[in-house]
């Protein structure tokens, strides 16, 4: 039975940097007197210690932390290797993200994020309310690529949001959890994307966002804006 994965591309991932500045205190003049065993020039003042860099108040930090991978059922040893070098994609712009297990050349959305299991990547974002969309895929069997996608593609639409703060951090944790599904004589093994917001106040809980669900919308019937159409 021949065994399929999604499988997905690493782009660089973009940090923050902070500098710190200083200001010193000119010495106090020395002052001279008339020579005598008891008055002495009077010691350089000490200059203050450096202050504090002001915190950037324009921004706050997004962390994508993708954890370890784990699985419903153990995992064939093929399908584990091709893990070791998987990664989950997703795109940030005008307040949306967007998580994807549909194929990048039907999402009108600038995918242009990934992480490898295991490791995060560090955003400086705007301050504001942030509204996250998964697009997923069931299996299905077909030789026409539009057919397959009007069958199992669906859109969760802002199945979650965050906040981003000024100067403070807001993290997206991202644990996928793989199953086994089947389209004929073919074996698939596909993440479901589980995700919650740690921040100062502690973290959510888990929600889905690549699951079918009552308020999931097929793909012929979804009308927005992430959808490409071939002009």
């Amino acid at each position: 039975m021949k065994q399929l994965i999604a499988m997905f591309v690493l782009v660089g991932s973009m940090g923050l940097s902070q500098s710190a500045w200083a200001q010193e205190a000119p010495a106090a003049p020395t002052v001279s007197m008339p020579a005598s065993p008891a008055v002495q020039a009077a010691p350089a003042a000490t200059p203050p210690a450096p202050a504090a860099a002001p915190a950037d108040m324009s921004t706050g930090t997004l962390v994508v932390e993708i954890t370890p991978y784990t699985s419903e059922k153990p995992l064939p040893a093929k399908i584990e290797q091709q893990l070791k070098s998987a990664a989950v994609e997703f795109g940030v712009r005008d307040h949306q993200v967007v998580f994807s297990t549909v194929a990048k050349q039907f999402i009108d959305f600038p995918l242009s994020h990934m992480v490898r299991y295991g490791q995060s990547e560090t955003l400086a974002l705007p301050p504001g309310e942030y509204r996250i969309t998964g697009i997923g895929l069931e299996v299905s069997f077909g030789f026409n690529v539009q057919k397959i996608l009007n069958k199992g593609a669906f859109v969760n639409e802002d199945v979650m949001s965050f906040t981003i703060e000024p100067g403070k951090t807001t993290t997206l944790v991202i644990h996928s959890v793989y199953g086994r599904d089947t389209a004929g004589l073919n074996a698939f093994y596909l993440p479901n994307l589980m995700a919650s917001v740690r921040g100062e106040a502690g973290s959510t809980p888990e929600q889905a966002l690549n699951v079918r669900g009552e308020h999931s919308i097929a793909w012929p019937d979804y009308h927005g804006s992430l959808k490409f159409i071939a002009k």
